[in-house]
């Protein structure tokens, strides 16, 4: 049987004290000719604290461990979650970074690692722990949850806990909720959107938008507005641009394909202006191409004139057979003229 997981917590926030207590201490700010007097308050920020899953836990195995209370009506829940642990031969850590929104959803969800510091044999899949959080809203609240069991089997695990508020937090409500749950398959968002705004921080020129990632994933690089998976306002220099596609023009090959004539080729260039199967200018120039498509297209052309011009060879080699036989024929003839008239 396995043995059941015990939670302890070694300590619930660096500041005691709740968000709307004040000190007697002022700070004074000098404002023209007025000094204003600002009362200086100690804001509950960081919980720092440990779990300890013994020997035998499963994969799915979680502990509740805290719930958080953003202020203006959750709206402010931005927090950076740190773990780290040892088991045995491992050493692992992790940043995590989860959002939480006045109207949350009552669900967990896995948290976004931000930073990995996996078991160095296992790279990013170095870790027996994530992070998940349940966006209830006013209530909610963190937990760890075990999706490895690398390292010494026989030995507990202690993971060292630390959540930052990024943003304004009102509290931790310290909890001890125990359990299996292998059905979290979605990820918590981090963020609505997300900007990198660069320039010179010294002159009074706006910044330019380095990076814009949007609420369906959409990436902007020097736009704010990506229309697309990545949208590039620029150029782009690579060493190597891979493009998957599938479709490939190799059924221009098949017995059954009808391969254009070049007289229809010819008659549809007169009227169109481009190859047939291929965007005009006018089309490049507003809806620009998909790389993958367009060589695509550009393949089946140059398989299509592979075609003709083996068509056309044989046709050369058959009529060349035809002259060929037809000069020996005549040389024959030619001859028998020869040898006809010398005797006549």
């Amino acid at each position: 049987m396995r043995k059941l997981i015990l939670v302890s917590l070694i300590g619930i926030a660096l500041y005691a004290q709740p968000l709307s207590a004040l000190t007697n201490n002022h700070h004074v700010v000098k404002d023209g000719m007025k000094t204003v007097g600002q009362a200086a308050r100690i804001e509950n920020e960081d919980y720092v604290g440990q779990v300890i899953f013994h020997a035998g836990y499963a994969i799915g195995d979680y502990i509740e461990f805290v719930g958080s209370s953003p202020i203006n009506a959750g709206s402010s829940g931005n927090y950076e979650i740190s773990i780290s642990y040892t088991r045995g031969n491992i050493a692992t850590a992790a940043t995590y970074w989860a959002s939480v929104a006045h109207a949350g959803q009552t669900l967990w969800r896995e948290v976004g690692r931000v930073n990995s510091n996996g078991y160095h044999n296992a790279g990013s899949l170095g870790h027996n722990f994530t992070v998940d959080c349940n966006t209830e809203s006013g209530n909610p609240r963190f937990r760890i949850r075990a999706i490895n069991t690398l390292g010494i089997i026989a030995d507990d695990i202690g993971i060292n806990i630390r959540i930052r508020s990024i943003n304004f937090n009102g509290g931790w409500r310290a909890l001890n909720q125990v359990g299996n749950d292998l059905t979290v398959s979605k990820f918590l968002p981090m963020t609505n959107d997300w900007s990198l705004y660069v320039g010179n921080t010294s002159n009074v020129n706006g910044a330019t938008v380095a990076i814009k990632v949007v609420e369906n994933g959409n990436v902007g690089i020097g736009t704010d507005k990506p229309n697309s998976k990545l949208a590039v306002n620029g150029n782009i220099r690579a060493h190597e641009i891979k493009v998957e596609t599938a479709n490939w023009p190799d059924y221009v090959f098949a017995k059954s394909y009808l391969l254009p004539s070049l007289d229809e080729t010819e008659s549809y260039i007169k009227e169109k202006g481009h190859l047939p199967g291929i965007p005009s200018a006018v089309e490049v120039a507003k809806e620009g191409i998909d790389l993958g498509e367009m060589n695509g297209k550009l393949l089946k052309k140059i398989e299509e004139l592979t075609l003709h011009l083996i068509n056309e060879r044989k046709a050369n080699a058959e009529n060349q057979k035809r002259w060929s036989e037809g000069l020996k024929k005549m040389e024959k003839r030619v001859k028998k003229l020869e040898k006809y008239n010398r005797y006549k």
